[in-house]
């Protein structure tokens, strides 16, 4: 093998690049006399080098990262699983997984994917001890866990991070309709009613609620309501604010009007 340095770098422009996938066994292959290897992560991403940064920080401190991959575990980057996962746990139920242990065999794969194949097939009506049954014919299966309900002050967290993006979800969007985008103004217009009013308050609030309707409204439910109408009119206005940078329309409309009129539908 000859080693040599690098004299000069000189930029091409723009060109076309491959990426060769599904390079069984070692990733690796011969390209203009050279052997290359393939790998599907790209370790340059944001999301990465967080993840990085992470698993260095709770590496000196003995602490348990738990990461949620919404896919099925043979799509999972192999990096990940290999270097960074100690245990998988697949959701079976509402409240209940299933354990498995990573394999420290170096000579084999560590997660023993091919032999999921062996199990054979269940669903979220199969009874759990069913399921449990089947799984133990896997290698890598410890038991059937239940998940305790987390504590109040830790799901309602979970929830306002969970719903602090959901309109940047295109999915979303496109079944918000004008009378959605309506109401959400009416409760925004009410919260800023409430804030500049001294003699109007959320607790008067939720006690005409149950006087009127006899319905026992939370303040945390209340507030959820304000905080989602706060996101989709922020939605909305960006959205028409981009349609005007893009030039999509010009009108003697406002932009909002004219993004709701061209892109929303009514709901009828």
């Amino acid at each position: 093998m000859i080693l040599t340095k690098i004299t000069s770098i000189k930029s091409e422009g723009i060109k076309p690049v491959y990426d060769i996938v599904g390079v069984e066994d070692t990733e690796n292959y011969i390209a203009n006399g050279f052997i290359v290897h393939n790998t599907s992560a790209d370790w340059a991403k944001k999301e990465h080098k967080q993840l990085k940064i992470k698993l260095a920080q709770i590496r000196t401190k003995h602490m348990l990262l738990i990461l949620c991959f919404p896919l099925k575990v043979e799509k999972v980057e192999k990096t990940y699983l290999e270097s960074f996962t100690n245990y998988w746990i697949q959701i079976i139920g509402r409240g209940t997984g299933a354990v498995f242990i990573k394999d420290l065999n170096p000579s084999m794969d560590s997660w023993r994917i091919k032999d999921f194949s062996n199990v054979g097939s269940y669903n979220e009506f199969t009874n759990v001890s069913e399921i449990k049954e089947k799984l133990k014919k896997h290698p890598n299966f410890w038991q059937i866990i239940k998940f305790p309900r987390p504590p109040e002050k830790l799901y309602m967290r979970y929830l306002k991070l969970r719903e602090k993006n959901v309109y940047d979800d295109e999915n979303v969007l496109m079944h918000v309709t004008r009378q959605d985008i309506y109401n959400a103004c009416l409760i925004l217009a009410l919260k800023d009613i409430l804030t500049h009013d001294p003699s109007l308050s959320v607790a008067r609030l939720m006690k005409y609620i149950k006087s009127e309707y006899d319905i026992s409204m939370p303040k945390s439910q209340i507030m959820n309501c304000v905080e989602d109408a706060k996101q989709l009119i922020m939605k909305v206005r960006e959205s028409a604010m981009e349609d005007v940078a893009l030039g999509e329309h010009v009108s003697t409309k406002t932009h909002t009007d004219q993004y709701l009129q061209d892109n929303v539908s009514n709901g009828t």
